[in-house]
């Protein structure tokens, strides 16, 4: 996501190979996706549309400010129950000085 572990990295979108073109009226129920930024609805395989890829731009914002991915675990099947059962959690020290208003975003 970063180009280099330098403090001026450029940030970088990455990892479309999982990726579906979903038109503004059309649905899909196939899992495309990365655990990790995929929306509980693309896991639950029920019809979902392009607005899914709003949760992974909430996962990817939060990724940006934190260092890490507000689901993780090593477990493929509990990753997916954290994504399908918790809440996001803001408890890192980096939170506290992140505005109220980017945690309603995230």
């Amino acid at each position: 996501m970063m180009s280099s572990t330098l403090d001026s990295a450029i940030p970088k979108i990455v990892d479309f190979g999982l990726s579906k073109i979903i038109g503004p009226k059309q649905t899909a129920t196939e899992p495309f996706g990365t655990l990790g930024y995929v929306a509980p609805e693309v896991l639950k395989k029920q019809p979902y549309t392009f607005s899914c890829d709003v949760w992974s731009i909430g996962c990817i914002i939060y990724a940006l400010i934190s260092g890490a991915l507000p689901f993780d675990h090593s477990d493929q099947k509990e990753l997916m129950k954290m994504t399908l059962e918790e809440s996001v959690k803001f408890e890192m020290p980096v939170w506290e000085r992140t505005s109220a208003t980017c945690k309603r975003l995230i």
